[in-house]
């Protein structure tokens, strides 16, 4: 059994160094109502919205002991009626929609190990009695109804766990399951790592893990602590010391390297570790129970600071036996508060941030409900836009779990995108993952309520449109219209320096600009988006109309969404530009922007210079002095090339020009190489592609680029009478920006040669 609460814990509370004594006010959390039912001990608590009706459902898990196994319990899922009228009105639905299935339960995790959109449920057990109970959710067919499942999905092993978390820890878009396996137990052992095949099936991993043994384990927590995009594994031991908590890096691909040597933090005390930004410089840093003593205080993540991971344990307060650990923006100023979940007989304690790792005991918020506490979570129970406490309780007591109603303001905040990542070098051909970093008013054990959503589309030429700020702060132009897709130029020709926004919600576009400076931005949705100058108070209106196509949204894990963009061009487009959203429980929404431009994969060979390089031909590219020059546009020549299936049954070539003005453009084939590939003079140029020709298109440029087919047109193999496999010729016809050597206004592209299959 646990050293009981201290009565002196308030008293060393209120005299920690840094913790400044608050006025009593109002109680913000007042206890609603207690759970229905029979009152047991209980030690794991996670909300989730079983069957997608608009309220939040709790799984509750009723272990019982600490030392040794009890009874075995049911496990539990109560189902809220708040979408039925009845806010706070819990119904026992465990049997119905889990079955009848007992185990020494420690903790309950959620997440969507199937991909089918709906949360998933799993039970770990202590005590090695069982192996963690898994549940899959029917979803459509039978909404928060699930099938008990662990043997058959490779969790065979029974175990003692307090503790599990999902996550996709190998990156290739499901969820991974790491658990904890010695809890409260002397004998050392490490941790299971569990990788998903993407159905849902689990393999078990040990080697890739790479965990030392720990006895007493206690916790787990799944983060991005080094800052590099993949889930780091920290692991939480009652022993205590560097010898107990253990730091586990990920390389990206679920090979994990052991750094518990940075993370010398907690005593032989700690029951719970929670990660979040606690100083506001975007890494993640920790808050322990028990981080010295039975103090609890936060360690601080050096990331952002040193540029190298390491840790700063940071002075501790409180000196009372707790148990759980929340982050929670209670008071709505744009940082984690922490709510902990006391064993002490009196209210559960929070800190109000400060900023700086400042926090005020802001404890008597809570009501108090003289109870021992082991676990806790926020969650808005009666739909009223405010996060409530909820709490469960064991060791101790009456065992009674309580509501806490949340009587502060609504939650009017949207979530934060702290960081977006765009593939690299991607290629042509799709399709193509985009991850967000987010961060809302709640973060519990991974759990923040934060869904998501995208757009985007796949240009098969780049859309460029640009707007200047004008002495005086004026816009160039009062409104402009652009396509889906268009990248937004903005330019400071002021003179002096100013302010831009967006004044359109949910977006949250905005920069500050220098003279000269310039900020750029991509337009994805069609709408009406109003940009202001906010230092002279002047606005422009830019319209975007066209098409978007929806990517898929799938959470990673904690902190981090990942959206899928499929291929709409078939390997044909040379950008991609998309919109992310995020959406918090109470309906409060944000959308960034991005756009990633593609590596093609060219299709057919390039030759004849047409408008080639001006080196080569200073003045006209027939080779005859005089005869015409590439245009200050197009120093180095038009381009032509090709993407996509050179296949008379696909049909999906695009030939792309660049390099042009912006001017009327005609793409045509041949049938041979004109002259053998040395061209002919043509206007200002070459003519490459000669015998049969036909025309394909004519496409207006847009900053020098255009492409043929566009959305609408019929194929080149369809357009272009290919007819039978065989090699055809391309090039691209432009009028010229104005005459230069000669008389002549008009110039061509490279030639192509395409080799087409049935």
């Amino acid at each position: 059994m646990r050293t009981p609460a201290s009565p002196t814990g308030l008293l060393a509370v209120l005299a920690a160094p840094f913790l400044c004594a608050a006025p009593v006010t109002a109680q913000q959390f007042q206890q609603a109502t207690n759970f229905p039912g029979t009152a047991l001990w209980s030690e794991g608590l996670e909300a989730c919205d079983v069957d997608r009706d608009g309220d939040l459902d709790l799984f509750v898990a009723d272990g019982g002991n600490f030392n040794a196994a009890g009874v075995a319990r049911q496990n539990l899922l109560w189902i809220n009626q708040t979408i039925q009228g009845v806010p706070f009105g819990l119904v026992d639905e465990s049997v119905a929609r889990l079955g009848v299935h007992t185990s020494h339960a420690k903790g309950v995790t959620t997440g969507d190990i199937d991909g089918n959109g709906w949360d998933d449920a799993l039970f770990v057990n202590a005590f090695f009695t069982s192996p963690p109970n898994l549940y899959v959710n029917r979803g459509a067919a039978q909404p928060g109804v699930f099938d008990f499942v662990g043997p058959a999905r490779g969790l065979t092993t029974s175990m003692s766990s307090g503790a599990g978390m999902f996550a996709d820890l190998d990156d290739d878009g499901d969820l991974d399951l790491v658990l904890d396996d010695r809890y409260n137990s002397a004998t050392a052992a490490p941790a299971r790592l569990y990788l998903n095949d993407g159905a849902g099936f689990f393999t078990e991993q040990p080697t890739l893990l790479n965990a030392p043994s720990r006895s007493l384990q206690m916790d787990v927590q799944l983060a991005d602590v080094d800052g590099d995009w993949d889930f780091d594994v920290l692991l939480i031991n009652k022993g205590g010391g560097t010898a107990g908590q253990v730091l586990l890096r990920n390389d990206g691909a679920a090979n994990f390297t052991d750094a518990s040597a940075l993370l010398a933090a907690g005593n032989g005390s700690v029951y719970e570790a929670e990660v979040g930004d606690l100083d506001g410089d975007l890494d993640l840093d920790l808050f322990f129970t028990s981080l010295s003593g039975f103090a609890e205080g936060v360690v601080r993540n050096n990331l952002a600071q040193n540029g190298a991971l390491s840790f700063a344990s940071q002075p501790t307060f409180g000196a009372d036996d707790d148990n759980e650990i929340a982050l929670f923006d209670y008071d709505l100023d744009g940082d984690y508060d922490v709510f902990v979940g006391s064993l002490r007989n009196g209210s559960e304690k929070l800190y109000r941030n400060n900023g700086g790792l400042s926090f005020t005991d802001q404890s008597a918020q809570v009501q108090n409900t003289a109870d021992s506490t082991l676990d806790l979570t926020l969650a808005d129970l009666d739909n009223d836009g405010r996060y409530d406490l909820v709490t469960v309780q064991g060791e101790s007591g009456s065992f009674v779990n309580k509501f806490l109603k949340n009587t502060g303001p609504a939650d009017t905040l949207p979530p934060v995108f702290t960081a977006t990542q765009a593939p690299t070098n991607p290629p042509a051909t799709g399709p193509w993952v985009v991850r967000a970093k987010v961060r809302d008013q709640v973060l519990d054990d991974g759990v923040d309520y934060v869904s998501g959503s995208a757009s985007y589309v796949v240009l098969a030429a780049t859309l460029e449109a640009a707007l200047a700020v004008q002495p005086g702060g004026a816009f160039s132009s009062a409104s402009l219209a652009v396509g889906a897709g268009a990248r937004l130029t903005f330019t400071n020709a002021s003179g002096t320096g100013v302010s831009l926004a967006c004044q359109t919600a949910p977006y949250a576009f905005a920069s500050t600009l220098p003279d000269g400076g310039t900020f750029e931005v991509v337009l994805v949705e069609p709408g009406a988006y109003t940009f202001q100058n906010q230092t002279n108070a002047t606005s422009t209106t830019v319209t975007v109309s066209g098409a978007t196509t929806a990517g898929a949204w799938r959470k990673a894990g904690p902190q981090i969404q990942r959206y899928t963009l499929s291929d709409t061009l078939a390997g044909a487009g040379v950008r991609v530009a998309y919109e992310l959203r995020a959406r918090d429980w109470p309906g409060n929404l944000r959308a960034v922007t991005g756009w990633f431009d593609l590596t093609p994969t060219s299709t057919g060979s390039a030759y004849c210079a047409g408008d080639g390089s001006a080196a080569a031909c200073p003045c006209g590219n027939s080779g005859a002095a005089g005869r015409g020059c590439a245009s200050s546009v197009n120093a180095n020549g038009a381009r032509l090339a090709a993407t996509g299936a050179a296949s008379l049954s696909a049909d999906t070539l695009v030939l792309s020009g660049s390099g042009m003005p912006n001017s009327s453009a005609l793409y045509f084939q041949g049938t041979v190489r004109t002259n053998g590939g040395l061209g002919s003079a043509f206007g200002d140029g070459l003519r490459c592609a000669g015998g049969s020709v036909v025309r394909l298109g004519t496409k207006s440029n847009v900053a020098g680029a255009s492409g043929y087919p566009a959305a609408g047109d019929p194929g080149v193999a369809t357009r272009g009478l290919v007819g039978a496999p065989g090699t055809r010729t391309y090039q691209v016809w432009y009028r010229n920006a104005a005459a230069f050597c000669t008389a002549d206004t008009f110039n061509l592209s490279n030639g192509l040669e395409v080799a087409w299959g049935a």
